[in-house]
C-alpha cells in the first residue's frame, strides 16, 4: 500500500503533461477534420481518399507510427538547417493527431450525408447561401453525431498517449514502462489507473457537452467545456 501511495505522488506532474499532449492532439485533429468532413461530404471522391487515408493510419500500430516520425522529422530538420525536434512533444503530437482523425471524420461525413434532403431544399428555398446553410442548418443537425466521434477520438488519444514515453515525451506511460522494467507493479497500477481515470473523466465531460448540444442546453455544454479547458 505504501508503494502504491508513493507511486500516486508521481501522478500529478505526469498527468498534466499527458493531458496537455492528448488535448493538443485532439484539438488539432478537430481543426483538421471539420473542413475535411465538409469537403468529403460535398465531393464523394475526396471522401473516399480522405477516409481511406484515415482508415489506413488506424492500421498502423501506435508505437510504429510514433517511431516513423523520428526519421521524417530528422530528415526535415536537416533540410531546413536544423531546429525541428525529432523526439519529444512534436512527433507525439503529430502521431496522435493522425489517430484522432478517423472517428471525427467518419461521424462528420456520416452526419452530413444523413441530413434529410428536404431540409436542405427548404434552406435553399429561403435563399440561404452555402455558408449560412452550413452554419445555421447543417452544423446544429450534425453536432450530436460529430460529438460522438470526438468522444471516441478523445479516449483513443488519451490511451495512445501513454506510448509517447518511447519517443521522449513525458506522460503517464513513464510510470507504466518504468514499472514494467523494474517489476514495480505499484507504478504500473498507478499509471494505468490514472490514464483510465483521465479517459473516463474527459469522456464524461464531452458527454455533457454532447447532451447539452442535443437538448439545446447551452449553459451545461459551456460549463463542461470550461471544465475541460481548465
Amino acid at each position: 500500500m505504501t508503494d502504491f501511495l508513493d507511486a500516486l505522488a508521481r501522478v500529478p506532474d505526469l498527468l498534466a503533461q499527458h493531458l496537455l499532449l492528448a488535448m493538443s492532439a485532439l484539438v488539432l485533429g478537430i481543426i483538421l477534420s471539420l473542413p475535411l468532413a465538409v469537403w468529403s461530404a460535398r465531393v464523394p471522391a475526396v471522401g473516399r481518399i480522405v477516409l481511406g487515408f484515415a482508415s489506413l493510419v488506424q492500421t498502423i500500430p501506435s508505437l510504429a507510427l510514433l517511431a516513423l516520425f523520428y526519421p521524417i522529422l530528422l530528415s526535415l530538420s536537416a533540410l531546413v538547417g536544423g531546429g525541428i525536434p525529432a523526439l519529444g512533444f512534436l512527433p507525439s503530437l503529430l502521431a496522435l493527431t493522425l489517430y484522432a482523425l478517423l472517428p471525427i471524420l467518419r461521424n462528420g461525413v456520416t452526419g452530413l450525408a444523413g441530413i434529410d434532403p428536404a431540409v436542405i431544399e427548404a434552406a435553399d428555398g429561403v435563399g440561404m447561401t452555402a455558408w449560412q446553410k452550413l452554419r445555421l442548418v447543417e452544423t446544429p443537425l450534425v453536432a450530436p453525431v460529430l460529438m460522438a466521434g470526438i468522444r471516441t477520438a478523445a479516449v483513443w488519444t488519451i490511451g495512445a498517449a501513454t506510448l509517447s514515453t518511447t519517443v521522449g515525451q513525458p506522460s503517464l506511460g513513464d510510470m507504466i514502462f518504468a514499472g514494467l522494467q523494474t517489476q514495480n507493479w505499484a507504478l504500473v497500477l498507478a499509471g494505468c489507473t490514472a490514464a483510465a481515470g483521465l479517459a473516463l473523466a474527459v469522456d464524461a465531460l464531452l458527454g455533457v457537452i454532447e447532451r447539452g448540444i442535443a437538448r439545446r442546453k447551452r449553459l451545461g455544454a459551456w460549463i463542461a467545456f470550461g471544465a475541460l479547458a481548465l
